[in-house]
């Protein structure tokens, strides 16, 4: 399981002790159970935390990422009113995730540093990838390059991937428009809510094979990770992955009302 931006403040073990029981929450629809040994979490959120004993800084520009955003909505949209935008930003700390998704795509160190703990992640025995928000780049990236890796699923939610301020800064660099299949994958899943800004733009038709998309409701938590690994679409895709064959409620069939959980 591969976390997102703005995790500078947690770690490995406060990231499992929050998503394993989501994760769990979300198997549950299909009657599939895991154990904490057989889940790693690739944590790179130290990469984008100070140290002041240290003297360390983390390599992010907050206020570059705020001036990129800025150029980028006029330029498509003269008409939106910046400031607003900015504020929106600054007040609900997307300024903060934005400068480490930056420092991700600009600085090769970084990119090299966190790519490198989903490397450490991954084992032989590793079927199923998921990753979140600017964790599916890392991810991604990393899968790309390691083709003979054994993970037969990945599944991204929240997913900036499709985006166009993202998409051709990709690591293959995508080809006619098209992004590389990630290494060795059998499936790719995407989970978005559909008033998640991070996941505004679909994936279909943008890299070179078929990704399967689920439209699920996270409530007023449209990016948070729970609620994405809690549903029963996310839950579908890893027990997919980890058993091998397709679970109970199938992509057509719900179950009946009042019998939809176990």
């Amino acid at each position: 399981m591969v976390h997102g931006a703005g995790n500078d403040l947690w770690g490995p073990s406060s990231i499992k002790t929050k998503w394993l029981p989501a994760l769990a929450d979300g198997l549950a629809w299909h009657a599939v159970d895991i154990d904490e040994v057989d889940v790693r979490i690739a944590f790179y959120g130290d990469i984008f935390r100070r140290d002041p004993e240290e003297g360390y800084e983390p390599p992010v520009d907050q206020a570059a990422a705020i001036a990129s955003v800025k150029r980028i909505v006029g330029d498509h949209d003269p008409a939106v009113d910046l400031d607003e935008v900015i504020k929106m930003l600054t007040e609900h700390h997307f300024d903060r995730l934005l400068a480490q998704a930056a420092a991700y795509i600009q600085q090769p160190a970084v990119r090299h540093e966190a790519r490198g703990r989903v490397e450490a992640a991954v084992e032989d025995d590793t079927r199923v990838v998921i990753a979140h928000s600017l964790g599916t780049l890392v991810a991604y990236e990393a899968l790309c390059a390691h083709p003979e890796w054994g993970v037969t699923d990945f599944v991204t939610l929240g997913c900036p991937l499709g985006a166009d301020v993202v998409h051709p800064w990709l690591d293959p660099r995508p080809e006619e428009g098209a992004g590389a299949w990630p290494g060795a994958v059998q499936r790719w899943t995407n989970i978005a809510d559909a008033h998640d800004p991070a996941a505004a733009s679909s994936l279909i038709g943008r890299f070179s094979g078929s990704v399967t998309e689920y439209k699920v409701d996270n409530g007023h938590r449209v990016h948070d990770p729970e609620p994405y690994l809690n549903n029963r679409w996310t839950g579908y895709a890893v027990a997919t992955g980890l058993t091998g064959v397709k679970t109970r409620y199938p992509d057509d069939t719900l179950a009946p009302v009042g019998k939809r959980h176990p």
